[in-house]
């Protein structure tokens, strides 16, 4: 019985391990994504894109109620007075990451602050880079993720052309 107990505990053991490198992501997958980056530009400053954050939010006519921000990131509590689509967000822009792709405990950070505040109806997580999302999901809450290339088309549909073209010399934006 004993011997049958432990085989067991060893084939499911071994099962589990195949199903893992099976469908796990190669580990040279984020070199492929980092390779499409801009040879040699520079990431948007601190500054510009915290601007760019709040300019983008206020057109889309929602109102900055609090922002803070760290060396990596920028928080922002934003409210809408819409009658249908109201609510407060929270707003997590992240504008340095390593290897310039924001993967799955950015997410889940957000994810759990929205739940955390309980007042907040959603969460928008913004970058200018790649954004990995992978087997995330059923997070319990509503988050919005923006990456690089419709954080693009966001700028180009809601804010003036020179904006657009101040994003150009900047690594990310999906370029």
């Amino acid at each position: 019985m004993l011997f049958v107990v432990a085989f067991g505990a060893l084939a499911l053991g071994g099962l589990c391990i195949l199903l893992i490198a099976r469908y796990a992501p190669h580990p040279n997958e984020n070199l492929n994504l980092i390779a499409r980056t801009l040879p040699g530009a520079k990431a948007i400053p601190y500054e510009d894109f915290r601007v760019l954050v709040i300019d983008l939010l206020e057109a889309l006519k929602l109102e900055i109620v609090m922002t803070h921000g760290d060396e990596h990131e920028v928080d922002i509590i934003a409210r809408s007075n819409e009658a249908v689509t109201g609510g407060r967000f929270l707003v997590h822009g992240i504008w340095s990451a390593p290897g310039d792709v924001i993967d799955q405990p950015y997410i889940l950070r957000l994810a759990d602050s929205v739940r955390a505040d309980g007042r907040a109806s959603k969460g928008i997580l913004i970058t200018p880079y790649t954004i990995r999302s992978d087997g995330l999901s059923n997070l319990e809450v509503p988050v919005e993720l923006i990456d690089g290339k419709k954080l693009r088309s966001l700028v180009e549909e809601h804010l003036p052309a020179k904006r657009l073209d101040q994003l150009a010399g900047f690594r990310g934006f999906g370029l």
